[in-house]
């Protein structure tokens, strides 16, 4: 099932199926997992402001992985530069994903601040990055403007 947010009245956050289920498979619903994650790669559409989530990275050797904490390790970034390379320069850069080992997931201050220096620090297209965080039952995804707030999108058909 491909997962589609509002991001304003006339875009969309698109994340396709395949997408949806590689960031399913980390869920944490035993107490012995620990937070996962990794980088969103897809494209920005020309005919529609839409955005699209093609690939997500998934935990990488380098990682720290904890119950309550995630570090994302540089082998994301050489992941995510090798695709856009192979796809002749064309996949972006969307955002950031991980999980929490709750049932509707919410964002922590850790997170807050993750989100914030990802804005500022990353190179991207656009004006925007997205932060899914898979819970247990649902997946909620945030948003980052470069100077402006912190926004959950709203899911579209719910």
């Amino acid at each position: 099932m491909k997962l589609v947010f509002r991001v304003s009245p006339t875009q969309r956050l698109i994340i396709v199926e395949e997408a949806v289920e590689r960031m399913l498979k980390f869920r944490q619903v035993h107490w012995w997992q620990p937070e996962a994650g990794g980088v969103l790669l897809g494209r920005h559409l020309l005919d529609s402001d839409d955005l699209v989530v093609d690939e997500v990275t998934t935990p990488q050797s380098a990682d720290r992985r904890s119950r309550f904490g995630f570090f994302r390790s540089s082998q994301h970034s050489e992941l995510a530069r090798r695709g856009w390379e192979t796809q002749g320069c064309k996949l972006a850069y969307l955002g950031l994903w991980h999980t929490h080992p709750q049932s509707v997931p919410y964002p922590s201050g850790v997170d807050r601040n993750d989100w914030t220096n990802a804005v500022v620090k990353d190179s991207f297209d656009g004006n925007r990055l997205f932060f899914p965080i898979v819970g247990i039952d649902r997946i909620c995804v945030w948003s980052k403007v470069r100077d402006g707030e912190i926004e959950e999108l709203t899911e579209m058909g719910k």
